[in-house]
């Protein structure tokens, strides 16, 4: 995040595969973009329930 115009890439990734675990859309992931503090409240308040990714476990 200390280097200049990446972390607004790493920002922007992180924040749709927020919204992608949580079950929502782009739309959403644009709001947390944009209106973080309210779309954090939306989520940390809301029905939104975290959706983790499954455990891959290798086959022999």
């Amino acid at each position: 995040m200390f280097i200049p115009f990446v972390n607004i890439y790493i920002t922007i990734v992180l924040m749709m595969e927020i919204a992608k675990r949580f079950g929502k859309g782009t739309g959403f992931a644009l709001g947390l973009i944009f209106l973080t503090p309210i779309f954090w409240c939306i989520l940390g308040y809301g029905d939104a329930v975290y959706q983790p990714q499954p455990i891959e476990t290798e086959t022999v």
